[in-house]
């Protein structure tokens, strides 16, 4: 699956601070990756490995697969990376070599007369190259097998 994956920069763009990245997101070929609801939020930028990248922010994204009509929200946090912190529990997968937590859960979302339940996949993973821990919340109405899709091709995150 890693050959045929399609590389998204996920950055912030500042005139002051210049570009910051927060990861380069993998997705297979039929997943898009479109702007969500707001620009990305950087409050604080460093530099580690001769790169820019977003030590404390939030971004917000949207995938969707064109031929299965599938889209599921991106919520992207990054926070600099505490000494003696753990990420939260849950199943665990590897990201990037880096040992990550996934969890899933169900919400209600809608007007109180329309009311459905909505699932979540959180994935959270420190990287210490770049002194950094990430929150990747997924969330919509999209069929397990398209959360499956993605989780696969979170493996493959480059954080660093």
């Amino acid at each position: 699956m890693t050959a045929d994956l399609v590389e998204h920069r996920i950055f912030a763009q500042n005139l002051l601070l210049g570009e910051s990245l927060f990861l380069t997101l993998k997705l297979p070929p039929q997943w898009d990756l479109a702007p969500g609801v707001s620009r990305p939020e950087v409050h604080a930028t460093h530099e580690r490995r001769e790169r820019h990248w977003v030590a404390s922010g939030d971004a917000w994204y949207v995938i969707y697969h064109r031929e299965q009509r599938w889209a599921l929200e991106v919520a992207i946090t990054t926070r600099p990376l505490r000494r003696g912190s753990s990420v939260s529990s849950g199943t665990t997968l590897s990201i990037s070599d880096h040992a990550a937590t996934v969890r899933w859960k169900q919400k209600r979302r809608g007007l109180p007369w329309q009311r459905h339940d909505v699932t979540f996949l959180i994935v959270e993973f420190d990287c210490p190259a770049s002194e950094r821990r990430f929150k990747l919340e997924f969330s919509g109405w999209c069929p397990q097998e398209g959360f499956d899709e993605i989780l696969a091709a979170l493996r493959q995150v480059r954080c660093h």
